[in-house]
């Protein structure tokens, strides 16, 4: 079989910034075009003819040229804070204009949208950035405004004839994404001679997705995500090992139009990581995953799937599983 027809992309992208500090460089303005050429071209073949006789593939061939403008103000040597926009563009990617996915056995298809408009956004984010001495990093809110916003294998309902679930990528004319982000380093040695060699990690991130034409949530927003992590590492640097905690909502805000969606749980997950430098150029690492062996699925990978989809045993995340990595540097 062939789901999707044989396809040459083609891209070329420029990038301009300059960077200005007048005065006494506490201001900066930082304005930035970035221009861009997409090309696909597919190929339709035996294969794919026989699998597909009534959807031929499309071609697309679009440029765009985005600007952005960064403004940063240095409130401190040690404290800054930043606000930027961005316009953004994004061509339709090629699986979601041309692919021919049938599954009979899981009454499951995906169809093509030849009609996929290309994706535009103005975005704006403000942030802090510090590197105190025992804690550095960023923290942001940002806000983002979509025309022809693409939300890719949307489940579009059960086709009437044959009781299939059809998936298929589509433009949403009008969407809104807000959210806000944080990323910490700690060093817990500034804070006691106790904790001398141990170091944490904090990040957050939480986003929000609306459909603003119907006033409906975007099924493609992932729920909020934390990371918790701790880490030792002797004073020779040779060797080191952290413990990290991922935490992740339950997934609630779902349209569910079309059909009922499968919403996962909320989870905990930890980690163990050991890393032993044997010399400069060999490092040896080792992991323990899941360590509670806790049964989770990742929103991502569930989206768009019924409540009872018999693949969805398929889609769940490993239990405890282990990793042995060893890597080597050479001049």
């Amino acid at each position: 079989v062939r789901d999707f027809p044989v396809s040459t992309i083609q891209e070329a992208g420029v990038y301009v910034q300059d960077e200005w500090r007048p005065g006494d460089g506490r201001w900066s303005l930082i304005p930035a075009l970035r221009a861009d050429w997409y090309r696909l071209e597919p190929t339709v073949d035996a294969m794919y003819a026989e699998d597909n006789p009534t959807t031929p593939p499309v071609s697309i061939d679009q440029g765009s040229l985005a600007p952005k403008l960064g403004i940063g103000w240095r409130l401190r040597d040690d404290l800054a804070l930043f606000l930027q926009y961005a316009h953004g563009f994004r061509s339709p990617p090629f699986d979601d204009v041309n692919i021919g996915l049938d599954l009979p056995q899981f009454n499951v298809r995906a169809i093509p949208n030849p009609d996929l408009e290309p994706e535009r956004s103005d975005s704006l984010e403000l942030g802090l950035r510090f590197s105190l001495a025992a804690v550095t990093g960023t923290i942001s809110v940002y806000g983002s405004r979509y025309r022809d916003f693409i939300e890719s294998r949307v489940n579009i309902g059960v086709d009437p004839d044959t009781g299939t679930t059809l998936f298929q990528s589509q433009n949403i004319a009008s969407a809104e994404i807000y959210g806000a982000e944080a990323a910490l380093n700690l060093g817990l040695g500034e804070w006691t001679p106790a904790l001398a060699n141990w170091t944490g990690r904090i990040a957050f991130a939480w986003t929000e997705g609306e459909d603003t034409v119907r006033d409906v949530p975007l099924n493609s927003i992932d729920p909020p995500r934390g990371f918790l992590g701790l880490r030792y590492e002797v004073p020779s640097g040779k060797l080191g090992v952290g413990l990290d905690l991922t935490l992740v909502a339950a997934k609630h805000d779902v349209n569910e139009t079309a059909a009922p969606l499968f919403k996962p749980d909320g989870y905990t997950v930890a980690d163990l990581r050991l890393q032993w430098r044997w010399s400069e150029r060999l490092t040896l690492d080792v992991g323990l995953f899941n360590l509670t062996d806790r049964a989770y699925y990742e929103w991502s990978t569930v989206r768009g799937r019924a409540p009872g989809d018999p693949l969805l045993p398929l889609y769940r995340e490993p239990g405890r599983n282990a990793a042995i990595t060893i890597s080597a540097t050479f001049d």
